[in-house]
């Protein structure tokens, strides 16, 4: 497994490089054995050093696991950051396999692979309060041409089942997943609550 280690107002350094590179393979590829690349950023914000922790299997619709962490100390940060995507991996570890075994994974570059191609943009805060100003037609469409994109890039809408989903959700840690429904084709929405729950919307149309 390839590992990057990068740092933002900061410098790594060969020890803590180390330190990353060996715990990390121990810890993850003990689960995830067909991870190919990881990037682990640190960020020292003041006192506080933290991380955003993240391993893939580099092929379309392979598993991304994802964790970050924020400690006084970068190398308890680090830690931290890797047991996380260790108790996901632990956590998820024989669904993982199902998912392969039915089609997922590394199986996802044969050419019967179904995904929708989308984009995904990146807006500021700033733009959701614009729309609480809008009184007419006129000022959205005027909003629609002068939203701000900090980021835009090419991303996929898998095609997979609802607990796919979440397990798919849960290991990049991410707040919400679209995805195209296997049993009904339609597209759906699971996204995590508040209150602990999850969501799972599917438009009756």
């Amino acid at each position: 497994m390839q590992i990057r280690v990068i740092g933002s107002n900061m410098d790594v350094g060969q020890s803590l490089t180390s330190y990353v590179e060996e715990n990390l393979q121990k810890s993850v590829k003990k689960y995830f054995d067909k991870a190919v690349n990881a990037e682990v950023h640190f960020v020292k914000d003041g006192h506080l050093f933290k991380v955003v922790l993240t391993v893939n299997e580099g092929v379309k619709g392979g598993i991304v696991v994802k964790s970050d962490a924020e400690a006084g100390d970068v190398y308890g940060c680090f830690n931290e950051a890797c047991e996380k995507s260790v108790k996901q991996l632990r956590r998820y570890k024989e669904k993982i396999k199902n998912f392969r075994r039915h089609g997922g994974g590394l199986k996802s570059v044969e050419p019967n692979y179904k995904a929708l191609d989308a984009m995904k943009y990146v807006l500021p805060p700033v733009a959701y309060n614009i729309f609480e100003e809008m009184e007419s037609e006129e000022s959205e469409a005027e909003l629609d041409d002068s939203l701000n994109v900090i980021t835009e890039k090419t991303t996929n809408v898998e095609e997979l089942t609802v607990n796919e989903a979440i397990m798919k959700m849960d290991l990049a840690n991410l707040p919400a997943l679209v995805f195209t429904n296997k049993q009904n084709k339609r597209l759906n929405v699971v996204y995590h609550r508040k209150d602990g729950n999850i969501s799972w919307i599917d438009p009756q149309v």
